[in-house]
């Protein structure tokens, strides 16, 4: 597992609004827009986004009222898999995957988002098997 970055997890509202859930960031604290810098060369890798939880505190988000989606507490040390795919940033603070499905929305998975949303984590990058064999040349 190679870390990409240690903060608190949230998304950009138009990840929400679009259904897209694709990308996220890592913020170092809940009372300020600083995103945490987050390792930058995955671009184009195949693999999964993995979350370990370091500290707990109760989300202020309110959740997706259309899909009945609301935040959860994860325990400390729990390890959630966000979902697999092509690394992609969408800008210098987002990182996200891209399903090789063709899919349009859930990229990653929104039930396990809203579980880390306001947590703060390590974010794991774990390249798949058969990228691995092909030196990353897989799609995902």
């Amino acid at each position: 597992m190679e870390l990409i970055g240690t903060g608190i997890l949230s998304w950009p509202r138009a990840e929400r609004i679009s259904g897209r859930y694709g990308c996220m960031n890592l913020r170092r604290d809940l009372n300020d827009d600083f995103f945490i810098k987050l390792k930058r060369n995955l671009s184009g890798r195949c693999g999964t986004l993995v979350a370990v939880v370091k500290e707990t505190r109760s989300s202020g988000h309110v959740g997706d009222f259309f899909r009945g989606l609301r935040p959860s507490t994860p325990k400390i040390g729990e390890r959630i898999e966000l979902g697999t795919g092509t690394i992609f940033y969408d800008d210098h603070k987002t990182i996200g995957l891209r399903p090789g499905d063709g899919r349009g929305s859930d990229w990653l998975d929104p039930r396990k988002l809203y579980r880390l949303h306001d947590q703060t984590i390590k974010l794991y990058f774990v390249e798949t098997e058969k990228a691995k064999k092909k030196k990353g040349a897989e799609r995902c």
